[in-house]
C-alpha cells in the first residue's frame, strides 16, 4: 500500500499540471503588457510556437553574446534584433552533441532515456529514440489543439519501411533502391508518429544519406531516379553542393547542400499561410531545424533575397554562419510580416557548441568563445549554447537571464506558458522557467541540478553535474573527477576538487549524477505496485516476463532498473559506476 501511494506521488510530480496561475506582474513598462500570460489565456487563443534550432553554433559565434568580447568576425543583425526584442539566456545547456539534444528538446528528458544511449542517428532496422510511453512535445501540443510542423534535420530514427533496412551491414549509401525497401509506403516511426501533422525532413541533415526530403513520412524521390552522390563537390543551381567523403550514397538528382536552410524558410512561410488560410482560430506549432552551420560547409552564392553569401569572409564555415543569420531573419520576419509577433512565441537555441577545428588560428574566429572546449566535449564549450526567447507584449525585451537552463526544460516551460498538461511518463528531467521569464526575481522552482553526459560510443564516456556554479566532472574509464567553479573559472582552467568546501558538496551531487544518469545505481522494489493505465497490482517479475512492458510503461524504468535498465551492460563496460569516496 505505500509503494502505490509513493508511486502515485512520483507520477503526479511528473504529470503536474504546469498551468500555475501565477501573481500579477507589478513592475510597469510602456512597452510590456503587465498581466501575465496565463491570465490572459482565459480570454485569448493559446500563442503560436515557432522553434529554430541551429545546428553547431557555439556561443562565441554569435558576436554579441560575450558582452564586448571580441570572439566572432561574423555579423549577425538578425539574431541582435532577435535578442533586442526577445530575453537571452546565458547559462542554456544542450548535450554535446546533435542527435541526443534534439531528442532532450522534444522529450523534456535527458538522451538516455530514449531508445538508445547516445541517440537514435539515423532510419534503421530498428525504430525512433522515443519509447512507447512517452510524448513529444508537438503531439502534447496537438492534442491542445495545435497544427504542428517540423521541417529541417530529423536525427530521431524512424524504421525503413516496410521491414527496416534489408542490407546486412545496416549502411545507407544504397538506401532508395535497396532491394526491400518500399517507397511507397511512409517512414515507419517517423514525424508523423510523433505528432508533427506536416513536416519536409531529411533523415540527417545534410551530412549523410539519403539525400533527398521526406514530405509528410513519405519520400519525395522516385526509387527509379535516385542518383548516387559521390563525395565531393558538385555545381548546382543555387552554388556548389558538397557530399561529405565518406558520406556517398543515393539521393535525389536536385539535391543541393547550398539550398537547404532556404528551402527550409520556404516550407515554413508555406505552411503558415496555409495554416493561417484553413485553421485561422488555431494556434500552430513549427519547429525548424536548420542545417546551418554543420558541416559539409556549402554556402549558396545568394541569398533568398539576392544578398550575397559565399566569399563574404575568410572560410565557407564563416560564410555559413552568415547564411544561417539571414534564415533566422527570414523567420522572424515573416511572423512580423503577417502581424503575429504578439501571438507568437519564438524561440531560438542550437543543439550544441561550435566547431573548434576552425579556430582561428587564421581568422582569429574563437566559436567558444572564453569556454574550454567544442562540440563532443563535456567542457562548458561543447553544451553551453545561444538560446533567445521573445514573445512581443508578453515578455520583457533586450534582458538576460543568467540562471541555468536546459533543452529539456522547454517542454515544462511551454506547457505553462500555454497552460497544458504534460502527460504521464514523458518530460521526465523537464523543469519549467516560465516564471523567471516573466521576471528575473521569480526563481522559486528553477532547477537546482543539471547533468551533462557524453555517450559517444566510439570514445570514452563522461558525464558532469551542476548545483548552481559548481561543476563536477567524472571521467568513469578511471574514476577520476574535476570540479570547477564556473562563477570564478568560467573557461575551467582550475581544478578545485581538492578544495575543504568542495569535497563537502561533491558526494550528495554525485548521487544526483547517478540517479539521473544512465546507470542508476539502486535496486528493485520488492512487492507489488500498480502500473498506470492498468488498474490492477504488478511487480518486477512481471516486466521480466516481457521486455517490451518496460517500453510501454514508465513504472518499469522507475521502479525496476535491474530489468529495464536498456544500459546497464554499458554501463559496466564504461565503468559509470565511480566511487566517490575514492577522493
Amino acid at each position: 500500500m505505500h509503494i502505490q501511494c509513493w508511486l502515485l506521488a512520483v507520477l503526479a510530480l511528473i504529470s503536474v499540471a504546469t498551468c500555475t496561475i501565477f501573481a500579477e506582474e507589478t513592475e510597469t513598462s510602456p512597452t510590456i503588457n503587465t498581466t501575465y500570460i496565463d491570465n490572459e489565456l482565459n480570454n485569448a487563443k493559446k500563442p503560436n510556437i515557432v522553434i529554430i534550432l541551429a545546428d553547431d553554433l557555439g556561443t562565441g559565434d554569435v558576436p554579441f553574446f560575450w558582452n564586448g568580447l571580441e570572439t566572432s568576425k561574423v555579423q549577425m543583425p538578425h539574431l541582435q534584433q532577435l535578442a533586442d526584442k526577445g530575453i537571452t539566456f546565458t547559462d542554456a545547456h544542450s548535450s554535446p552533441l546533435c542527435a541526443p539534444s534534439r531528442y532532450m528538446l522534444l522529450s523534456g528528458n535527458y538522451p538516455h532515456r530514449g531508445s538508445k544511449v547516445f541517440g537514435t542517428w539515423n532510419i534503421n532496422s530498428g525504430f525512433n529514440q522515443f519509447t512507447k510511453y512517452q510524448k513529444s512535445i508537438a503531439e502534447t501540443l496537438r492534442t491542445a489543439g495545435y497544427e504542428t510542423a517540423v521541417f529541417g534535420k530529423w536525427h530521431l530514427g524512424g524504421k525503413v519501411p516496410p521491414d527496416g533496412i534489408q542490407n546486412e551491414d545496416g549502411n545507407l549509401r544504397n538506401l532508395i533502391t535497396e532491394e526491400g525497401h518500399d517507397w511507397t509506403l511512409p517512414l515507419i516511426e517517423g514525424p508523423g508518429y510523433l505528432g508533427f501533422d506536416r513536416s519536409y525532413i531529411t533523415t540527417a541533415g545534410i551530412q549523410s544519406p539519403p539525400y533527398s526530403f521526406f514530405r509528410d513520412d513519405f519520400l519525395t524521390t522516385t526509387p527509379s531516379n535516385a542518383k548516387y552522390w559521390n563525395g565531393g563537390t558538385h555545381q548546382m543551381t543555387h552554388g556548389e553542393s558538397v557530399i561529405i567523403k565518406r558520406k556517398a550514397g543515393e539521393g535525389d538528382p536536385s539535391w543541393d547542400s547550398s539550398a537547404y536552410d532556404m528551402i527550409l524558410v520556404n516550407e515554413t512561410n508555406a505552411f503558415i499561410d496555409n495554416h493561417l488560410e484553413k485553421r485561422p482560430n488555431d494556434p500552430f506549432f513549427a519547429y525548424v531545424a536548420l542545417g546551418a552551420v554543420h558541416a559539409p560547409h556549402s554556402p549558396a552564392d545568394v541569398y533568398l533575397d539576392g544578398s550575397p553569401i559565399k566569399n563574404q569572409y575568410e572560410i565557407a564555415h564563416l560564410d555559413m554562419l552568415g547564411a544561417m543569420d539571414k534564415a533566422v531573419g527570414s523567420i522572424v520576419s515573416m511572423i512580423e510580416e503577417k502581424n503575429l509577433a504578439e501571438e507568437t512565441i519564438i524561440i531560438f537555441a542550437s543543439d550544441n557548441g561550435g566547431l573548434n577545428k576552425v579556430a582561428t588560428v587564421n581568422t582569429g574566429h574563437r566559436t567558444s568563445g572564453p569556454l574550454r572546449g567544442a562540440k563532443r566535449d563535456i567542457w562548458e564549450g561543447g553544451h553551453r549554447v545561444p538560446f533567445i526567447i521573445r514573445y512581443d507584449s508578453k515578455f520583457k525585451a533586450g534582458v538576460k537571464r543568467k540562471k541555468m537552463v536546459g533543452l529539456n526544460d522547454i517542454y515544462a516551460t511551454i506547457c505553462e506558458l500555454v497552460g497544458i498538461d504534460i502527460p504521464v511518463g514523458s518530460a521526465q528531467d523537464s523543469v519549467s522557467f516560465a516564471s523567471y521569464i516573466m521576471k528575473a526575481k521569480n526563481k522559486q522552482g528553477l532547477r537546482k541540478y543539471l547533468g551533462m553526459f557524453q555517450l559517444d560510443p566510439s570514445r570514452a564516456w563522461q558525464h558532469a553535474i551542476r548545483k548552481g556554479n559548481l561543476k563536477l566532472v567524472h571521467h568513469p574509464q578511471n574514476n577520476t573527477y574535476e570540479a570547477y567553479n564556473l562563477k570564478k573559472d568560467i573557461s575551467e582552467t582550475k581544478n578545485i576538487i581538492d578544495k575543504p568546501w568542495v569535497r563537502k558538496k561533491i558526494p550528495a551531487m554525485f548521487e544526483v549524477l547517478k540517479k539521473i544518469g544512465p546507470c542508476p545505481d539502486h535496486n528493485d522494489h520488492v512487492g507489488h505496485f500498480s502500473v498506470s493505465g492498468l488498474g490492477e497490482d504488478h511487480n518486477c517479475e512481471w516486466f521480466q516476463q516481457d521486455g517490451e512492458r518496460c517500453e510501454q510503461h514508465i513504472e518499469g524504468e522507475l521502479l525496476c532498473p535491474s530489468i529495464c535498465s536498456r544500459f546497464r551492460t554499458k554501463c559496466y563496460q564504461h565503468g559509470m559506476y565511480g566511487n566517490i569516496f575514492s577522493l
